[in-house]
Order: structure tokens, then C-alpha cells, then sequence
């Protein structure tokens, strides 16, 4: 009986520290910063959601999914990418972000190049080039719940790991990455563009219930509509600028659409210095002389994109070693609820807090992490029958707004 005890014991004190961040990130050896592989496999056009485009069809939203071959980790980083363009014009397959992604993938990261909705309208003016830019927010908040959604529901097919989850992009991709992740206020989207009925700061594009949360932004020549949004305490980001730019402005400056002036934005100097300023982590590369997106055209490419990926990737790695559950829930927003009787025979009771009436998607594991039961909850106290076998469960309880573990025991 003794020889039993200790183990059980031993595994209650692994799980209660590392239950919410689950399976570590493995960062030993070279994996994540040299090219540990030698192909990638990729997976095209998934479809991860819906949504009214411009021209107030339902359009279908895809995306791409660049992965290792031959790898056996279980959960993996993921960089979710977005194209250049304008918001006008661009394609997932984009030269660019393809050759970012198999350079990513062929060191251990999941790649994720997504398609968004495009379209501006005319005339071009502020008010239709901010809608573009939400839109293009709200189709990449919903690839990335697309990602945890099938981690938690369809047996992580994609082997990610969903608390380490970028989003990144090339121009107008790096406009939507920073603003997923740092306009993320209803009082920092401007009232004339009617948020509510674009379907709320977080959209209609699909998996709802699902978090949205990044742990970092890859910035490459994008901008953000106002640096303040950046806050102290916020996620860390990386930007990459050509200095020379004369499509996204390196610091604050009014940028242009078909050479219509449009608004003043903050360009990857400006926010260098907003994010010093309040110590936000950040790192920064200035492309010396470079025009626009200088490792995508031009002599001196392939250079260029070298810089690009080594830079990133010192950026991203020591990321990986952080503890975080950041893919779930931000700390200003934990969900507090009872599990009660624990242990218990497999039915026992979730109460929520008494001004809680929020819906939220459960799910139980068993301590190698396989799902062993997925329902929702709907009310502030629910009854939960669940024919499992004796043992050591972990409960998840989640929604868009956190994300809480509790672990009980069957007897």
C-alpha cells in the first residue's frame, strides 16, 4: 500500500502545478531556433468559419496548416499568419508568408496561414478602412478558436498546444495582428464604426465559446491605429520596419489607401517607444534603407527574409519557456467556480459564482490528458453524472473570457 502512495501523491503535486499550462514546451537541444527538419507537410484550404463580407454575401473563410513531417511532439507552438495587401487584394499562399511558414514549420512550429475577408469600398475613408481592418481582426480571432476548438474537441488533429498560440503578419497581417491583440477595448474601437453590429469586438466568424488570446505579436511593417492602446502589462511583440517605407509609415504618420490620405497611424518606431515607455517587452529591427516589406521583393530577398526569420525567431523562443496560460485566459479574467463533492463517485456538482451567468464549455481528462467527457454548462449550478472509472480527473472549464482547472477524484 505504501509503495502506492507515494506515487499517487507525487502525481497530485505534478498536476496541481502544472495543470494549467499542460504539457510543457519542449525547448531542449535546437528545436524552435535551427532547422531541426527536413520537410513540411501542409494541409490546405480548412475551412474555419463563415462571415457577411462586403458585399454582404457569406463568404467562407479557409486556411492553411504547415506542419513537420516526421515529428512526434504532441503540442506545439503555433504562429498564426495573416497576408499583405491593403485589405484589398492578397492571398494565403502569398510567396512571403509561404516561405515563413515552412521555415517556421521546419523548426517544430505549427504555421498557420489564414485567409480573411478583403474589400474596403468606396469611397475610400477612415470609417471603411477601420471596418476592414475588424473584419480582418475578427476572421483571425476565429482561426485561432478554430485551433483551440479542435484541440479541445476533435483530438488536436493539428497537434498544437494551445497556450502557446502568435499572431503574425506582413503589412496589413502585421495591421491585424497588433490590433487582435492591443484593441481590445470596446472603448478603443472609434463609436462610427458601430462595433455591435459588425458582431462585437470579437466578431461572428466562428467558434464562439473559444478564446482568442495570443502570447506575443509578429509585427512585420504593419502599424496600430493608436499606440496608446498598448498598455503596460500587455503581451510582448516583436516589429521588423524598413525605415525607407512608403506604404505603412516606420513612425506615426497619415497613411494611404489608392493614394487617398486615410488616418494617421503608428508605424513599428512609434511603438517601440509607446512600449518602452511602459515596459512592455518588445524587439525591434530597423530594415536600414528598405522600403516596404523588403524580404518580400526585390534584389536582395532572400537576405532579407534570413534576417526576418532569425530575428523572429529570437524573439519567439525564449517565449516558450515561460510558463503561461495566456492561450486560455487573461489574468484580469479568471472564472471562479465549486466542484463539489471531491472526491465523489463520478456525480458531483459545478457551481458557479453568484453573479456569474455566463455559458460555459467543460471538459474532462484523465491524467494523460485523453478527453474522457466534453458537455456544457448552462446554468450557475448544474449536476454532472459521469460513468468514468476510479482515478484522478482534471475538469476545464472555459469560455472567450478564461479558462479555470479543477482536479478531482473519482473513488
Amino acid at each position: 500500500m505504501k509503495k502506492l502512495l507515494l506515487p499517487a501523491f507525487l502525481l497530485i503535486s505534478i498536476l496541481s502545478v502544472s495543470a494549467q499550462t499542460l504539457i510543457p514546451i519542449d525547448t531542449s537541444g535546437r528545436r524552435y531556433y535551427d532547422t531541426v527538419f527536413t520537410n513540411v507537410t501542409v494541409i490546405t484550404n480548412i475551412n474555419y468559419g463563415s462571415n457577411v463580407n462586403i458585399n454582404n454575401s457569406t463568404q467562407q473563410l479557409a486556411l492553411d496548416i504547415y506542419m513537420p513531417t516526421g515529428d512526434t511532439v504532441s503540442q506545439r507552438p503555433v504562429i498564426v499568419l495573416a497576408h499583405g495587401g491593403s485589405f484589398i487584394s492578397g492571398i494565403k499562399t502569398s510567396p512571403d508568408v509561404v516561405n515563413l511558414c515552412v521555415q517556421f514549420a521546419k523548426r517544430g512550429y505549427v504555421c498557420v496561414s489564414i485567409q480573411y475577408r478583403l474589400g474596403i469600398g468606396f469611397p475610400v475613408d477612415s470609417i471603411r478602412a477601420t471596418k476592414a481592418v475588424v473584419r480582418a481582426v475578427q476572421d483571425m480571432k476565429a482561426a485561432i478558436r478554430f485551433l483551440r476548438k479542435d484541440f479541445f474537441t476533435n483530438g488536436n488533429q493539428y497537434k498544437i498546444h494551445p497556450n502557446y498560440i502568435f499572431a503574425g503578419g506582413v503589412s496589413a497581417g502585421g495591421f491585424t495582428a497588433l490590433h487582435l491583440a492591443y484593441m481590445d477595448k470596446i472603448s478603443e474601437v472609434p463609436t462610427w464604426v458601430n462595433i455591435s453590429a459588425m458582431g462585437g469586438i470579437d466578431g461572428n466568424s466562428g467558434n464562439p465559446s473559444y478564446t482568442s488570446l495570443v502570447n506575443g505579436v509578429v509585427n512585420l511593417c504593419g502599424a496600430l491605429g493608436d499606440s496608446t492602446w498598448l498598455e503596460p502589462g500587455d503581451k510582448p511583440f516583436v516589429s521588423m520596419h524598413g525605415d525607407q517605407d512608403q506604404t505603412v509609415p516606420y513612425g506615426t504618420a497619415t497613411i494611404s489607401v489608392l493614394s487617398t490620405p486615410i488616418m494617421v497611424v503608428d508605424g513599428s518606431a512609434s511603438l517601440k517607444l509607446r512600449a518602452d515607455n511602459i515596459g512592455v517587452q518588445n524587439n525591434f529591427y530597423r530594415f536600414a534603407g528598405a522600403d516596404h516589406v523588403p524580404f518580400a521583393t526585390g534584389n536582395q530577398t532572400a537576405q532579407y527574409m534570413d534576417t526576418t526569420v532569425w530575428f523572429v525567431r529570437d524573439f519567439l523562443r525564449p517565449l516558450l519557456t515561460v510558463p503561461s496560460n495566456t492561450g486560455f485566459a487573461d489574468e484580469k479574467s479568471t472564472v471562479e467556480f465549486n466542484l463539489y463533492p471531491n472526491p465523489n463517485s463520478g456525480q458531483f456538482i459545478i457551481q458557479l459564482s453568484e453573479n456569474d451567468f455566463e455559458k460555459y464549455n467543460c471538459e474532462i481528462t484523465d491524467v494523460t490528458g485523453k478527453q474522457v467527457m466534453a458537455f456544457q454548462l448552462n446554468s450557475q449550478q448544474q449536476l454532472v453524472n459521469a460513468e468514468i472509472s476510479k482515478g484522478i480527473y482534471i475538469l476545464r472549464l472555459y469560455n472567450n473570457k478564461g479558462l479555470t482547472v479543477k482536479k478531482f477524484v473519482v473513488e
